[in-house]
């Protein structure tokens, strides 16, 4: 009894937690031209939640935006790093539009619905989120998620995370080039804020079978046959790093990937 009374305290904690920073979003899009805000309702585990999902446009620069999807809050605990990273990077676009211009941006802070809603409080147990999207459940959220992932076929797909065990921050990507010229130079700005190990990057396969296996096995990716691929990258912050040096850099690092990947695109643009 004891157990099951701490679990449900630890809970509501996370819920009330991820609520505040969601709170401040919805305040901020209810007063704003270029943020906007819903909550997707879904049935998971015998309990409704609702999925909050913000979008903000920056400044136009002409074209079409670039369509990125921010996710965070992934992890059955411990993910509230990314949230606050997410929300502050959402804030200050709609403050300062400049900064995200060119982009619509897609952000999900919190994407394990089930781990941070109220109903955690009253004891449910769930296969953790990414088990569950790999094994395609018929849970609501795993709907939601595989429906947007196809329907607004991202031109870019950014997942913060905090490592619990690691001192350094890392990042994981996809492409050789971009992992060049758009992650390597925004982890130098992130060596600012926290450290870096002595290889921050890992470049995986960006081949179809390496697709595939990794959206088999749970991963956030679009689905592999669809065309072409986004630009794909895995953000760790580290968790021995104090709090806010954990939310930090994974917000230094989004914000510059997005600079340094707008900059990229305009060039080749013109090549």
């Amino acid at each position: 009894m004891i157990a099951r009374n701490l679990m449900n305290a630890q809970a509501e904690e996370r819920h009330a937690a991820a609520e505040e920073l969601v709170s401040i979003l919805f305040d901020v899009s209810s007063h704003s031209e270029s943020l906007m805000a819903a909550r997707h309702a879904v049935r998971v585990g015998g309990a409704d939640f609702a999925i909050p999902r913000f979008m903000l446009l920056g400044q136009r620069g002409g074209g079409k935006p670039i369509r990125i999807a921010l996710l965070a809050g992934i992890e059955d605990g411990g993910a509230m790093d990314g949230m606050a990273a997410i929300t502050r990077l959402l804030v200050q676009g709609e403050l300062n539009p400049a900064l995200v211009r060119d982009y619509a941006l897609f952000a999900y802070p919190v994407v394990n619905a089930f781990e941070y809603g109220a109903g955690k409080a009253r004891g449910e147990r769930l296969e953790a989120f990414d088990r569950r999207f790999a094994w395609e459940r018929p849970d609501g959220d795993v709907r939601f998620f595989r429906t947007e992932l196809r329907k607004w076929r991202f031109d870019g797909i950014l997942t913060l995370r905090t490592d619990p065990q690691a001192e350094t921050f890392r990042a994981t990507v996809r492409s050789e080039v971009l992992a060049k010229e758009v992650v390597r130079p925004a982890l130098e700005r992130v060596g600012t804020v926290t450290p870096l190990g002595s290889r921050p990057i890992k470049v995986r396969p960006g081949d179809m079978r390496t697709r595939l296996a990794d959206y088999a096995e749970g991963r956030l990716t679009a689905p592999p046959e669809l065309r072409p691929y986004p630009f794909e990258a895995e953000l760790y912050a580290p968790g021995g790093a104090p709090r806010e040096a954990r939310i930090g850099s994974l917000f230094v690092a989004a914000h510059e990937i997005l600079r340094n990947y707008r900059r990229v695109l305009a060039v080749a643009k013109d090549i």
